[in-house]
């Protein structure tokens, strides 16, 4: 039998009609609200009354889900659609439209691009959240030691200063979104104590004040070169924390107001430099003579430091989510590895483009340009005294967003640290005065006192790290402290001997022996082959004990095995 559309209007006052016969408009639905009725109890209607009456209220946002919805209601928001399925002849009406599926489809299609969106604005608040000034150093330098094999290069600093730092972040939100449940497997203290070196150590005295130090004497210096420096830097670093401090107060828009306004801008200003680089290249690649330039690529990315900077601050992307209603399931894994490869498209794009610039110049500048002037100088060549503004307006802005998302990350432990006591406007608060002093003592200073701190974390945090990532199955409580405790005696020797050597003093030779004697030690990775050993050790001893996997059952909330 053929079947129709039927449309048939109703008065919104009572609520609208099917085909003459008036329905009631369910509680709590107003009246601008469409209603869908269908006559899928026709068969139990009265002849010549027509189909019974089913009122089902689409979800607000069902006009913008787009098809099947959008088909149906068109720009329509004034009497109410009825659509019936009615034979050519007779007043047997049957229906043709299932709405509670139609419903379903437009919600998932709403779901979908809800997900995309949120993906894109909170991986592009990652990616100028791990770009700070320092990672606009090291990719031309890079690619200026490196020259023609500058592609090796790339793929070296692809692993550990691109994959590694967002992966850090996606293991932080699959393993319980915490550090604490992150190290679960070591112990129930060595989160918290984890997290409390870090915020105190790297985030509050480092982190922070050298965003605004960078800023004033690459990006400010630049701008105003005519500025007494003396001057300038009482003028900058107040106004600079002034700024960052606005973006951070309201915490619920920290990552809308980086990944909508300030990353979008970072990124256009990096986007010219890099096109410009490429359509008109300074030079060719150079042979430089680099033996090895997939491990110089290897090891500096090492030196950014981002992947731990994704535990201190992935809090906030995943906190991001959950404030936007995710919970655990397909739809919240599917967001973070969306803004996972968002962030990695982000850092690949600029980190490739500064490499190639630094490769292009390899042949064009002296040996004997200095690190942090090599980018200005490249910049220089390629455009002027356009460029090196240019360029200066991409460092403030690497900076800023930096200091926003340290900020925001320091603002919301000291509220947890206190138990609700300190606040969290007042704890940016206090981030951002305490820092505004600090700054004051120059990028030199901040850099001596970051050297012994990075040297006892970074060994534990990229340990922890890559635990994270690995399968469930392949681990044990006994891998994860065994890993620990050897990373955390091999940082404390660099600790150690970091500290001995600014004193003017020197290690024992005997400890020294030993440890030149490690691989990789001269690349500065002796902590890598002994906590592997740790790992399989602590595995193995813990396996013949037959102690149960508590620790990895609470990182992963699954029951003790």
């Amino acid at each position: 039998m053929r079947r129709y559309w039927r449309l048939a209007a109703g008065s919104l006052r009572s609520g609208g009609g099917t085909l003459g016969r008036t329905c009631p408009r369910p509680a709590g639905v107003p009246f601008d609200r469409p209603l869908l009725y269908s006559g899928a109890h026709a068969a139990r209607s009265r002849p010549g009354r027509g189909p019974a009456c089913r009122p089902q209220p689409f979800p607000p946002d069902a006009k913008s889900a787009g098809p099947p919805a959008e088909r149906l209601l068109g720009q329509h928001r004034g009497p109410l659609f009825f659509p019936v399925q009615v034979p050519p002849f007779g007043p047997r009406r049957v229906p043709i439209q299932n709405s509670k599926r139609m419903e379903e489809v437009a919600m998932a299609q709403a779901g979908q691009q809800r997900v995309i969106r949120d993906s894109v604005i909170v991986g592009l608040a990652m990616f100028a959240v791990f770009f700070g000034a320092g990672n606009l150093i090291f990719p031309p330098q890079i690619g200026f030691l490196a020259g023609d094999g500058w592609s090796a290069a790339l793929t070296g600093l692809l692993i550990t200063g691109m994959v590694l730092p967002v992966l850090s972040v996606v293991a932080l939100g699959l393993r319980g979104g915490t550090v604490e449940r992150l190290c679960a497997p070591i112990a129930p203290w060595f989160g918290s104590a984890l997290l409390f070196v870090t915020m105190l150590g790297l985030a509050w005295l480092i982190a922070v004040p050298r965003t605004a130090s960078v800023a004033f004497e690459t990006g400010f210096r630049t701008l105003a070169p005519a500025l007494e420096p003396k001057l300038g830097i009482w003028v900058f670093v107040p106004l600079f924390f002034v700024v960052s401090t606005y973006f951070a107060l309201d915490r619920s828009r920290v990552i809308d107001r980086i990944g909508r306004v300030l990353t979008p801008l970072l990124l256009g200003l990096l986007g010219i430099i890099v096109i410009w680089s490429v359509l008109s290249p300074l030079g060719v690649p150079a042979d430089t003579g680099e033996a090895a330039p997939f491990r110089l690529g290897l090891l500096t990315g090492y030196q950014t430091g981002d992947v731990f900077g994704g535990i201190m601050f992935g809090i906030i992307f995943i906190e991001a989510f959950r404030d936007r209603g995710y919970t655990p399931g397909p739809r919240y894994t599917g967001a973070l590895w969306g803004m996972a490869l968002v962030t990695f498209l982000g850092l690949f794009f600029v980190y490739g483009g500064l490499e190639y610039l630094g490769a292009t110049g390899s042949g064009v500048l002296g040996s004997d340009v200095p690190q942090a002037g090599l980018l200005t100088a490249l910049v220089g060549q390629l455009a002027g005294k356009v460029g090196a503004n240019t360029l200066a307006v991409a460092v403030l802005l690497a900076c800023l967003t930096t200091a926003v998302g340290a900020t925001a990350v320091l603002g919301e432990y000291i509220q947890k640290w206190s138990r609700g006591r300190v606040s969290y406007k007042a704890g940016v608060l206090a981030v951002s005065l305490t820092s505004l002093v600090q700054a004051f003592g120059g990028v030199d200073y901040i850099v001596a006192l970051a050297e012994p701190i990075f040297l006892l974390l970074y060994p534990v945090g990229i340990a922890i790290v890559i635990l994270g990532l690995l399968p469930r199955a392949w681990l044990n409580d006994g891998v994860w402290k065994g890993a620990t405790i050897l990373a955390i005696v091999m940082g404390v020797y660099d600790l150690v001997a970091s500290l001995a050597g600014k004193m003017g003093g020197t290690m024992p030779q005997a400890l020294r022996q030993m440890h030149d004697t490690i691989p990789l030690s001269s690349a500065g990775f002796a902590w890598l082959l002994p906590t592997l050993a740790g790992g399989l050790v602590g595995g193995l001893l813990w396996k013949l004990s037959g102690q149960p996997n508590t620790g990895c059952a609470e990182a992963k909330g699954l029951p003790a095995e």
